[in-house]
């Protein structure tokens, strides 16, 4: 069964009429950065089980490390001059983090891209529409994307994602 999320009436409206504005995008999409972040359980199931049986025990027996395997989070942007490099993020993200990984890896991307009409997409995350990320990418001159809510599946960073899952 194919995982849904949850989209109101509102939800639906929003979606659709962000991509009535976009349709005619055309070759602006060539100038849009996006970007997303993702988590992946080390040695845990992300959603994907897969199991690796040991053939010497009966088959009800499964490896599994004892007390997980902890996780590693990274953020990604992309467009079409190029990618940013892997931001490997530490522990629970606030402002003040993506506001660091803005600085240290959009940052120093968007500068050597020569184009000033780029444009950045990220999701509606709390950590991204709060008072100081807007009034960092104000400062810095950066025009953000807006973003239909709950639409991660929009973003084609979510194919480079499908990609390293494996799906």
């Amino acid at each position: 069964m194919a995982r849904r999320l949850p989209l109101s009436k509102l939800h639906i409206s929003k979606r659709l009429q962000w991509a009535r504005n976009h349709m005619s995008y055309g070759d602006k999409w060539m100038a849009i950065l996006f970007s997303d972040k993702r988590k992946w359980n080390l040695g845990e199931p992300d959603g994907n089980i897969k199991y690796w049986h040991d053939l010497r025990k009966q088959p009800g027996s499964f490896f599994s490390r004892q007390n997980g395997g902890g996780s590693v989070m990274v953020w990604a942007a992309f467009s079409f001059n190029g990618q940013v490099g892997l931001a490997f993020l530490d522990g629970r993200q606030n402002s003040h983090k993506y506001i660091e990984t803005l600085e240290n890896h959009l940052m120093p991307f968007a500068e050597n891209i020569g184009e000033r009409n780029w444009q950045y997409q990220h999701d509606d995350a709390p950590i991204h529409n709060s008072n100081a990320t807007k009034n960092y990418l104000n400062s810095k001159n950066v025009t953000v994307l807006e973003w239909p809510p709950i639409s991660p599946d929009l973003n084609p960073i979510e194919n480079v994602w499908a990609l390293c899952l494996g799906r």
